[in-house]
């Protein structure tokens, strides 16, 4: 079974982004210009309740997107709605709606929901087992970390817990840039979607064809018997993650490793395995878990 296809195009690109139209600092020209400028193949800007317009900045795809939050009495729940056209965003506002139906809403305009940085929010493995509908939730980032926030950039130990009882998701990173400074251009996804469209880039997010990164490449993934096998760009940590608390050589350090075979133990009950590698200057990237 493939999970990353070496033959198939990747697009890379940021599913989380703030401009002036809410609490960010710089104004969507601006942002739209800075990941043109640095490569970036497509950009949501995810403003909370606000929105712009799908449309092509050059060579960037720049997809329609908003941010929905909710404080609930012990945690707090934000989700990014990416969407095909800014049409599709109309109608919401504060209070009209909970979140389940808010879920269901982006579902059924065609877009795709993307629960974002649930270290940040205090969500517990039980509340996000309770949401349907989230097609991606966000394993880094990168405004939820210091010097800005606690340090709460890094959500995959509770994800680990969460897929560990049953809520296996894919997993995007992400900048959620507000100040621009630092935190932008840190955190994307490399998608393989069949063309660079917007409803292309909303089913490749809702399939789960993509990997999440910091700069180290993934460039296939695949399950084949009882093995997961990596190839990624040269990495001097590989280390896998299951539902078993303790399997020996699961977290490998090397220099330049660029395979990377995982045996995989469903005889002893392991339900899901994911893997996170780190280069040389403590950048990561993550596949997301997989069930078994």
């Amino acid at each position: 079974m493939k999970l990353i296809d070496a033959g198939k195009r990747f697009y890379k690109g940021n599913t989380h982004a703030h401009t002036t139209l809410s609490d960010g600092r710089r104004t969507p020209e601006q942002v739209k210009k800075m990941f043109s400028e640095n490569g970036y193949d497509f950009l949501v800007i995810s403003d909370h309740w606000h929105t712009v317009p799908t449309e092509k900045y050059g060579d960037m795809l720049v997809l329609s997107g908003m941010e929905f939050d909710y404080m609930l009495s012990t945690q707090a729940l934000h989700v990014v709605g990416v969407f095909p056209n800014a049409e599709a965003v109309q109608g919401f506002s504060r209070g009209r709606m909970d979140y389940q139906m808010l879920i269901d809403a982006i579902n059924a305009r065609g877009g795709a929901a993307i629960a974002a940085h649930p270290a940040w929010s205090l969500n517990t493995p039980e509340f996000l087992k309770s949401l349907n509908g989230i097609c991606a939730v966000e394993v880094y980032n990168s405004f939820s970390g210091e010097p800005w926030n606690a340090a709460r950039a890094d959500s995959s130990q509770i994800l680990d817990v969460a897929a560990a009882n049953g809520w296996v998701v894919p997993q995007v990173a992400a900048d959620d840039c507000h100040f621009y400074e630092g935190e932008e251009l840190k955190s994307y996804i490399m998608l393989q979607a069949d063309e660079l469209t917007p409803e292309g880039v909303i089913a490749a997010l809702k399939a789960g064809s993509f990997y999440a990164s910091q700069g180290p490449e993934i460039l296939d993934a695949q399950i084949e018997g009882d093995e997961l096998i990596l190839h990624t760009s040269p990495v001097c940590m590989c280390t896998f993650a299951s539902n078993l608390v303790w399997v020996d050589g699961r977290c490998r350090v090397g220099e330049n490793m660029t395979e990377h075979v995982c045996p995989l133990h469903r005889a002893e009950g392991e339900t899901y395995i994911r893997c996170e590698i780190t280069d040389d200057k403590g950048r990561k990237a993550w596949l997301s878990p997989v069930k078994l």
